[in-house]
């Protein structure tokens, strides 16, 4: 009986280890499958991503009897030896929510589709802006352009719908459509004072937005941004002024390539110009300011506007076959005759163009003495100034003030040729439209002397050359 007992109560001291350890290896491996979990979670979420970056849907990812490998980059001899030389790093654009000042931005609402993944010197971004309005002169820009552009549009309240619908009709009803969905990135702003009653969740939801191309006898419908009368607008209910500065910067801000073209969205560029222009700078790398001692550049083109009716000229011969018959002449002559008057502007009219039509560096200039007001349009590396957001469009002198602080920093304006822009067609006069920005030009013109210009004296340091 001793011997038995004595066996019971040594088997009923290892009862209490044998549940310890019982309860350990079914922890352990509820831990290792959690683990397991955990790491499949993380690998799909991987294997989304790579999607994103790639064009592989995470579907056809998962379906995949192997793991789909993503390629290299396959870049051109021009896009790695530009790469190398001016230091920049690819990124994808993506969608983002954010304040920019008292607006709200969804940037990248809907991303064109070659542009998501274009190298930091593949292209050129022509950066530009504008309202529903504006989108007639859309589809003539990416023809002419072939490359990304990035667009920022103001959609204050009811706006908005506008502006969702002119996206969906740019992108599957014109006979450029599918460049514009190539190309084409919208970035959509309002103020935070006037808000839309509903705002997108992402691409899918705009993408998803119903629309109509064509009627029941097949006739196509006339665009929605050419129905509506302007007058009838968010913008001009409310008596919104046009913050063209903001859409300017953000537009800017939102590219992914080295070089950029900040422009206005009614400015045609004449035809294989980002072409023209990389293979100007693979050629001969003393065009860029390499070295941090030399001035700052930028690279302007000359602008024209030509008569309503007249053909929108594709390369300089045909340029100037409109300016000699008094069809052409230079942006805005009538309006502000320096504003746009390059250096050396008869002797760029003067010079033939030549077989290959290469561009070149045409002149040398500076924002000082009889080029004090000069309002260029130039491509750039996007390190210059950002414009002025105080600045509006019925103010005028938009463009003004960022050149003024560009003329303080010494930067060089080296013009091309034979490369232009064009006016959509139509010779700009003093309109009623226009005089009566006169009086907002005033109170701006006022605002900029008293607080704007002591402002970039002290940013940018002082130059008595230097006019806004």
């Amino acid at each position: 009986m001793t011997a038995v007992s004595f066996g019971n109560r040594r088997y009923t001291r290892l009862w209490p280890i044998l549940i310890l350890l019982t309860v350990a290896l079914l922890l352990l491996g509820r831990n290792l499958q959690q683990a397991h979990q955990l790491t499949q979670k993380s690998q799909g979420i991987s294997q989304r991503n790579w999607s994103l970056s790639s064009g592989v849907s995470a579907d056809d990812y998962l379906d995949c009897a192997e793991p789909v490998r993503i390629p290299p980059r396959q870049d051109s001899p021009r896009t790695r030896d530009l790469q190398r030389l001016v230091n920049c790093r690819n990124r994808p654009l993506r969608f983002q929510r954010l304040q920019h000042g008292e607006f709200w931005l969804l940037q990248n609402l809907v991303i064109g589709r070659k542009s998501r993944q274009v190298g930091c010197t593949e292209s050129i971004t022509y950066t530009t802006n504008g309202d529903y309005t504006f989108f007639d002169n859309l589809e003539t820009v990416v023809e002419r352009w072939g490359g990304p552009v990035s667009f920022a549009i103001h959609a204050p309240g009811y706006d908005l719908n506008a502006t969702l619908d002119a996206i969906q009709y740019a992108r599957n009803c014109l006979q450029g459509s599918e460049a514009i969905s190539d190309w084409v990135s919208f970035h959509v702003y309002f103020p935070n004072q006037h808000m839309p009653e509903n705002v997108p969740y992402d691409e899918d939801e705009v993408l998803a937005r119903p629309y109509v191309c064509t009627l029941a006898d097949g006739s196509l419908i006339p665009p929605p941004y050419t129905l509506i009368d302007r007058s009838d607008s968010y913008k001009v209910k409310a008596n919104l002024t046009y913050p063209i500065n903001v859409g300017r910067n953000i537009a800017r801000q939102a590219a992914n390539t080295h070089f950029i073209f900040a422009c206005d969205i009614e400015l045609y560029p004449s035809l294989g110009f980002v072409d023209q222009f990389l293979d100007m700078v693979t050629q001969n790398h003393s065009v860029l300011a390499l070295d941090p001692s030399q001035p700052r550049r930028v690279y302007p083109l000359a602008v024209f506007e030509i008569e309503a009716g007249a053909q929108i000229p594709g390369n300089k011969s045909e340029l100037l076959a409109l300016y000699r018959k008094q069809q052409a002449q230079i942006f805005h002559l009538r309006l502000c005759p320096t504003c746009h008057k390059i250096p050396g502007q008869q002797e760029w009219l003067n010079r033939a163009p030549s077989v290959k039509d290469r561009l070149q560096l045409f002149s040398v200039g500076h924002r000082e003495k009889q080029f004090k007001f000069w309002e260029p349009f130039y491509v750039s590396d996007n390190t210059e100034p950002l414009f002025d957001e105080r600045v509006t469009w019925e103010g005028q002198s938009n463009k003004r003030i960022q050149n003024y602080a560009m003329c303080l920093l010494g930067y060089e304006y080296h013009t091309l040729h034979p490369a232009f822009l064009v006016h959509s067609p139509g010779i700009k006069k003093l309109t009623k439209a226009s005089a009566a920005r006169l009086k907002y030009a005033k109170e701006m013109t006022k605002f900029i002397k008293a607080k704007i210009e002591p402002e970039y004296r002290v940013l940018y340091g002082q130059n008595a050359a230097c006019r806004t």
